[in-house]
Protein backbone atom coordinates (compact mmCIF):
# COMPACT_ATOMS: atom_id res chain seq x y z
CA UNK A 1 0.00 0.00 0.00
CA UNK A 2 1.42 3.37 -0.89
CA UNK A 3 1.54 6.80 1.09
CA UNK A 4 -1.39 7.94 -0.82
CA UNK A 5 -3.45 5.13 -0.61
CA UNK A 6 -2.83 4.53 3.27
CA UNK A 7 -3.28 8.50 3.68
CA UNK A 8 -7.27 8.28 1.51
CA UNK A 9 -7.67 4.97 3.85
CA UNK A 10 -6.88 7.60 7.02
CA UNK A 11 -9.36 10.35 5.65
CA UNK A 12 -12.06 8.09 5.02
CA UNK A 13 -12.02 6.34 8.54
CA UNK A 14 -11.97 9.88 9.88
CA UNK A 15 -14.82 10.75 8.53
CA UNK A 16 -16.63 7.99 8.70
CA UNK A 17 -15.61 8.42 12.63
CA UNK A 18 -17.48 11.72 12.15
CA UNK A 19 -20.26 10.65 10.47
CA UNK A 20 -20.86 7.57 13.44
CA UNK A 21 -19.84 10.67 16.22
CA UNK A 22 -23.05 12.25 14.44
CA UNK A 23 -25.00 9.80 14.11
CA UNK A 24 -24.65 8.90 17.88
CA UNK A 25 -25.35 12.07 19.10
CA UNK A 26 -28.57 11.89 16.82
CA UNK A 27 -29.73 8.99 18.59
CA UNK A 28 -28.94 10.14 21.96
CA UNK A 29 -30.39 13.25 21.52
CA UNK A 30 -33.77 11.11 19.87
CA UNK A 31 -33.58 8.51 22.82
CA UNK A 32 -33.64 11.93 25.43
CA UNK A 33 -36.53 13.56 23.34
CA UNK A 34 -38.05 9.77 23.44
CA UNK A 35 -37.70 9.32 27.61
CA UNK A 36 -38.91 12.52 27.55
CA UNK A 37 -42.32 12.19 25.52
CA UNK A 38 -42.50 8.69 27.45
CA UNK A 39 -42.48 10.57 30.95
CA UNK A 40 -45.69 13.07 29.91
CA UNK A 41 -47.53 10.12 28.45
CA UNK A 42 -47.16 8.07 31.84
CA UNK A 43 -48.19 11.76 33.46
CA UNK A 44 -51.45 11.67 31.60
CA UNK A 45 -51.95 8.16 32.16
CA UNK A 46 -51.79 8.50 35.88
CA UNK A 47 -54.08 11.39 35.45
CA UNK A 48 -56.85 9.71 33.78
CA UNK A 49 -56.52 6.96 36.00
CA UNK A 50 -56.94 9.79 38.63
CA UNK A 51 -60.05 10.72 37.46
CA UNK A 52 -61.55 7.73 36.30
CA UNK A 53 -60.87 6.63 39.90
CA UNK A 54 -62.49 9.55 41.46
CA UNK A 55 -65.35 9.21 39.05
CA UNK A 56 -66.10 5.44 40.16
CA UNK A 57 -65.89 6.43 43.99
CA UNK A 58 -68.31 9.82 43.06
CA UNK A 59 -70.98 7.28 41.55
CA UNK A 60 -70.12 4.54 43.76
CA UNK A 61 -71.42 6.56 46.55
CA UNK A 62 -74.14 8.27 44.83
CA UNK A 63 -75.53 4.50 43.74
CA UNK A 64 -74.98 3.03 47.39
CA UNK A 65 -77.50 7.03 49.00
CA UNK A 66 -79.74 5.72 46.81
CA UNK A 67 -80.05 2.09 46.85
CA UNK A 68 -80.84 2.82 50.84
CA UNK A 69 -83.30 5.57 49.66
CA UNK A 70 -85.02 3.15 47.76
CA UNK A 71 -85.07 0.65 50.67
CA UNK A 72 -86.66 3.28 52.89
CA UNK A 73 -89.43 4.20 50.07
CA UNK A 74 -89.99 0.82 49.64
CA UNK A 75 -90.89 0.26 53.35
CA UNK A 76 -92.82 3.77 53.40
CA UNK A 77 -94.92 2.01 50.34
CA UNK A 78 -95.58 -0.82 52.17
CA UNK A 79 -96.86 0.24 55.36
CA UNK A 80 -99.12 2.95 52.78
CA UNK A 81 -100.25 0.30 51.32
CA UNK A 82 -101.27 -1.86 54.54
CA UNK A 83 -102.83 1.34 56.26
CA UNK A 84 -105.13 2.05 52.83
CA UNK A 85 -106.16 -1.77 53.24
CA UNK A 86 -107.39 -1.74 56.60
CA UNK A 87 -109.01 1.74 56.30
CA UNK A 88 -111.02 0.76 53.06
CA UNK A 89 -111.66 -2.77 55.30
CA UNK A 90 -112.98 -0.58 57.92
CA UNK A 91 -114.70 1.98 56.19
CA UNK A 92 -116.68 -0.50 54.01
CA UNK A 93 -117.66 -2.48 57.13
CA UNK A 94 -118.90 0.76 58.83
CA UNK A 95 -120.97 1.26 55.62
CA UNK A 96 -122.72 -1.66 55.57
CA UNK A 97 -123.80 -1.70 59.05
CA UNK A 98 -125.19 1.91 58.62
CA UNK A 99 -127.59 0.84 55.30
CA UNK A 100 -128.70 -2.70 57.83
CA UNK A 101 -129.36 -0.71 60.75
CA UNK A 102 -133.05 -0.11 60.78
CA UNK A 103 -133.38 4.17 61.55
CA UNK A 104 -131.15 6.65 61.52
CA UNK A 105 -127.67 6.19 63.29
CA UNK A 106 -126.78 8.44 65.71
CA UNK A 107 -124.22 11.82 65.00
CA UNK A 108 -121.25 10.97 66.78
CA UNK A 109 -120.85 7.13 64.36
CA UNK A 110 -121.45 9.36 60.97
CA UNK A 111 -118.63 11.61 61.81
CA UNK A 112 -117.14 8.43 62.52
CA UNK A 113 -117.56 7.08 58.96
CA UNK A 114 -116.86 10.20 57.77
CA UNK A 115 -112.89 10.49 59.30
CA UNK A 116 -112.39 6.80 58.11
CA UNK A 117 -112.80 7.89 54.93
CA UNK A 118 -111.36 11.04 54.96
CA UNK A 119 -108.41 9.56 56.67
CA UNK A 120 -108.58 6.93 53.51
CA UNK A 121 -108.53 9.54 51.11
CA UNK A 122 -105.37 11.43 52.48
CA UNK A 123 -103.75 7.80 52.62
CA UNK A 124 -104.21 6.89 48.97
CA UNK A 125 -102.97 10.61 48.25
CA UNK A 126 -100.12 10.14 50.30
CA UNK A 127 -100.10 6.58 48.77
CA UNK A 128 -99.97 8.07 44.95
CA UNK A 129 -97.42 10.50 45.98
CA UNK A 130 -95.12 7.75 47.27
CA UNK A 131 -95.44 5.77 43.91
CA UNK A 132 -94.78 9.00 41.70
CA UNK A 133 -91.76 9.95 43.95
CA UNK A 134 -90.46 6.31 43.63
CA UNK A 135 -90.89 6.49 39.62
CA UNK A 136 -89.07 9.20 39.79
CA UNK A 137 -85.86 7.28 41.62
CA UNK A 138 -85.86 4.69 39.31
CA UNK A 139 -85.80 7.25 36.43
CA UNK A 140 -82.85 8.86 38.09
CA UNK A 141 -81.16 6.01 38.79
CA UNK A 142 -81.17 5.12 35.40
CA UNK A 143 -80.10 8.09 34.19
CA UNK A 144 -77.04 8.15 36.43
CA UNK A 145 -75.83 4.81 35.51
CA UNK A 146 -76.06 5.36 31.70
CA UNK A 147 -74.25 8.72 32.67
CA UNK A 148 -71.87 6.67 34.42
CA UNK A 149 -71.39 4.28 31.33
CA UNK A 150 -71.10 6.98 29.03
CA UNK A 151 -68.46 8.96 30.86
CA UNK A 152 -66.77 5.65 31.27
CA UNK A 153 -66.66 4.96 27.58
CA UNK A 154 -65.16 8.54 26.79
CA UNK A 155 -62.49 7.91 29.04
CA UNK A 156 -61.80 4.97 26.80
CA UNK A 157 -61.77 6.83 23.82
CA UNK A 158 -59.78 9.40 24.93
CA UNK A 159 -57.09 6.91 25.98
CA UNK A 160 -57.68 4.74 22.76
CA UNK A 161 -56.88 8.51 20.43
CA UNK A 162 -54.09 8.99 22.86
CA UNK A 163 -52.40 5.92 21.31
CA UNK A 164 -53.31 6.49 17.57
CA UNK A 165 -52.21 10.39 17.99
CA UNK A 166 -48.79 9.91 20.03
CA UNK A 167 -48.07 6.29 19.59
CA UNK A 168 -47.89 3.22 22.26
CA UNK A 169 -48.01 4.27 25.70
CA UNK A 170 -47.09 2.07 29.08
CA UNK A 171 -50.41 0.26 30.02
CA UNK A 172 -53.18 -1.04 29.01
CA UNK A 173 -54.99 1.96 27.39
CA UNK A 174 -57.14 -0.02 24.67
CA UNK A 175 -59.99 -0.86 27.19
CA UNK A 176 -63.21 0.38 26.28
CA UNK A 177 -67.05 -0.49 27.37
CA UNK A 178 -69.65 -3.63 25.86
CA UNK A 179 -72.71 -1.91 26.79
CA UNK A 180 -75.05 -2.08 24.08
CA UNK A 181 -77.11 0.58 25.35
CA UNK A 182 -74.00 3.08 24.53
CA UNK A 183 -74.27 2.24 21.13
CA UNK A 184 -73.83 6.30 20.29
CA UNK A 185 -70.21 5.97 21.83
CA UNK A 186 -69.35 2.50 20.66
CA UNK A 187 -65.45 2.71 19.17
CA UNK A 188 -64.68 1.60 15.50
CA UNK A 189 -62.71 -1.82 14.96
CA UNK A 190 -59.01 -1.18 15.64
CA UNK A 191 -56.18 -2.51 12.91
CA UNK A 192 -54.06 -5.05 14.32
CA UNK A 193 -50.38 -3.41 13.59
CA UNK A 194 -50.62 0.04 13.89
CA UNK A 195 -47.03 2.03 12.35
CA UNK A 196 -45.77 5.11 13.51
CA UNK A 197 -42.97 7.30 12.35
CA UNK A 198 -42.56 10.36 14.34
CA UNK A 199 -39.39 11.39 13.05
CA UNK A 200 -36.78 11.81 10.28
CA UNK A 201 -33.47 12.66 10.07
CA UNK A 202 -30.66 14.15 7.03
CA UNK A 203 -27.32 12.14 7.57
CA UNK A 204 -24.16 12.39 5.95
CA UNK A 205 -23.22 14.62 3.54
CA UNK A 206 -23.49 15.66 -0.35
CA UNK A 207 -23.53 12.42 -2.35
CA UNK A 208 -23.40 10.25 0.78
CA UNK A 209 -26.31 11.70 2.24
CA UNK A 210 -29.36 9.65 3.31
CA UNK A 211 -32.28 9.95 5.80
CA UNK A 212 -32.77 7.97 9.01
CA UNK A 213 -36.52 7.07 10.32
CA UNK A 214 -37.65 6.50 13.52
CA UNK A 215 -40.37 3.67 13.18
CA UNK A 216 -43.05 2.52 16.14
CA UNK A 217 -44.46 -0.77 15.65
CA UNK A 218 -47.80 -1.48 17.85
CA UNK A 219 -48.62 -5.05 17.39
CA UNK A 220 -51.90 -6.44 19.00
CA UNK A 221 -52.24 -10.02 19.89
Amino acid sequence: MTVAELRQAIVAMMNRKDELTEQNTSLRNLLDGEMEHSAGLRQEVDSLKKRLAELEERHAAKAQALMRENEVLKVQLKKYVGAVQMLKREGSQALTIQRNCDGPLPAPQNRSVADIEELAANYERKLIEVAEMHGELIEFNDRLYRSLMAKDNLIGQMRQELIDLRGPVPGDLSQTSDDPSLSDFETTQRALINVWIPSVFLQGRAANAYHVYQVVLLIKV
